[in-house]
């Protein structure tokens, strides 16, 4: 498996993908998705059918699983590719510029290669399972943490998450206590870069959508944080190892043995 290959492909189209949704933010149309307040626009779909094209005609033998799309290639396949198009449509339709795109590689359920691009400042972060984590391709790691009273720590959730839900609520209040700053961006593909490079301290997930969870929980790993799940599943924390216990501790989380 030519994970070198998957890696320099997964980045160049992930480029190729930002600057296209760059190009379009001032004159893109927003489309109701779902029944939770997502959106879609033309730039979504535009860039994801850019990723898929790109990874079929490279590795014909590879699934694709895209977010607007869906399953593109066999069932069985040995690698199957998750591909956010366009992460923090929200944000990129407010013409905020904070979004980005994820490729993720993963065999079986296990991510391999994990690109992150941050489209609007054309920062790009990777990881080869293994193999560390690199900006621009750059080696990067995690420094040590501030405390975490000092310390930012980022949340994201899904869509289907209701405003009344008690687990996020009461987790979120305590998250809140604890830290200087929870940052709430709607855009997974940025917070991944600023946590790898240690910006942020730890970034907690709650029922999120995978398509930005599990290559970006790669990076952060590649970089230096460790992983932590719940038994349920409903629960990813990622921070560094001297964080780590800290946030689980203040959200009240057991991680699974």
């Amino acid at each position: 498996m030519d994970v070198d290959a998957m890696l320099h492909l997964a980045t160049r189209l992930a480029r190729k993908a930002g600057d296209l949704a760059v190009e379009r933010i001032s004159t893109a149309t927003a489309f109701s998705k779902g029944d939770a307040g997502d959106l879609v626009t033309e730039a979504d779909h535009e860039s994801e059918a850019l990723i898929v094209q790109g990874i079929r005609d490279r590795f014909p033998d590879h699934a694709v699983l895209g977010e607007e799309t869906g399953l593109h290639g066999a069932t069985g396949a040995e690698v199957r590719w998750l591909v956010d198009p366009l992460d923090g449509t929200n944000n990129f339709v407010m013409g905020v510029p904070y979004f980005g795109v994820c490729i993720t590689a993963c065999v079986g359920e296990e991510p391999i290669v994990a690109v992150a691009h941050n489209s609007p400042a054309r920062r790009t972060f990777a990881a080869v399972r293994g193999s560390g984590c690199t900006v621009d391709g750059v080696p990067t790691r995690m420094p040590a943490p501030s405390p975490l009273r000092q310390a930012t720590v980022a949340w994201t959730q899904g869509y289907g998450v209701d405003i009344d839900d008690p687990e996020r609520n009461r987790a979120f209040a305590r998250l809140e206590r604890a830290t200087k700053r929870v940052t709430r961006s709607w855009a997974p593909s940025i917070d991944w870069g600023l946590l790898a490079q240690g910006h942020l301290t730890g970034l907690v997930a709650y029922r999120n959508e995978r398509w930005d969870l599990v290559g970006g929980a790669l990076i952060a790993e590649e970089a230096g944080a460790v992983v932590a799940r719940d038994a349920t599943g409903s629960w990813v924390t990622v921070a560094h190892p001297d964080a780590l216990a800290h946030i689980l501790d203040a959200i009240e989380l057991v991680p699974a043995q």
